[in-house]
């Protein structure tokens, strides 16, 4: 067995500082939102956006597979959204910048955040990033611990270099409803000094073909018309596990 501290870890739990007081909000009907230590878990709206490649548009469905399980409400309206969730991209500076200004953006409307991606993987420390949640790209099946946590005013940090997790059945929302965006590894066997995804998603773990092809099957029962292969290196596959 792992020791946890090998698979994850927590920063000191901190409580998020906010600019003013955040009133109940009533909203039509007999509905409230609730935060800080009021809230009740599972029943607040969330908002996703997401950066990159196809396999962060997989992390992207299997985290909002994660929270609908959870109970939470997924919304494209990010006005309407208790928090934000900021699924990052480190390949070129103008996708930083777009994820730098929508922090700023949603900290101006008071909501809670939480980033996840390559950049909370590969920079965490970024001034930009100070006291907020962050789930790495090896931690999304923490998503909905990070989500609980934020809302309750805490700042956590899920961050590790273990092997990512090759759980290819956690729930998934798909962004399209016929294609199923399969990840079939993670990381390369290259060692470019100046890519930042290999500092994010590290050297290759291939996915078991079991595992693969059974998601594959479960996808074309859920009526799939489209399988799209991803990864960082989809030639590469197998070549760790002597396939």
């Amino acid at each position: 067995m792992e020791d946890i501290e090998d698979v994850i870890r927590v920063t000191t739990v901190t409580n998020l500082k906010r600019n003013h007081v955040i009133a109940r909000k009533r909203l039509k009907g007999d509905e409230e939102i609730f935060y800080g230590d009021s809230f009740v878990p599972g029943t607040q709206k969330i908002y996703i956006r997401t950066w990159g490649c196809t396999h962060n548009t997989s992390d992207s469905e299997q985290m909002a597979g994660l929270l609908l399980a959870a109970g939470y409400q997924l919304t494209n309206k990010k006005e309407d959204a208790s928090l934000w969730i900021l699924n990052s991209c480190t390949v070129k500076t103008p996708s930083e910048t777009q994820l730098e200004n929508t922090v700023k953006e949603a900290q101006k409307l008071n909501k809670f955040i939480v980033v996840a991606g390559c950049v909370s993987q590969a920079e965490p420390n970024l001034r930009f990033l100070e006291g907020i949640s962050i789930v790495g790209v090896k931690q999304i099946e923490c998503i909905t611990q990070a989500v609980e946590e934020t809302l309750k005013g805490n700042c956590v940090r899920f961050l590790s270099r273990r092997k990512p997790n090759s759980n290819l059945l956690l729930p998934k929302i798909r962004k399209n409803k016929f294609i199923e965006i399969l990840a079939i590894s993670s990381g390369c066997l290259n060692h470019c000094t100046y890519c930042k995804t290999k500092s994010a998603r590290g050297n290759l773990v291939s996915f078991p073909l079991d595992s693969l092809l059974e998601r594959a099957q479960n996808a074309f029962v859920d009526d799939c018309k489209e399988l799209w292969l991803t990864s960082e290196d989809l030639g590469a596959w197998g070549r760790d596990i002597d396939m």
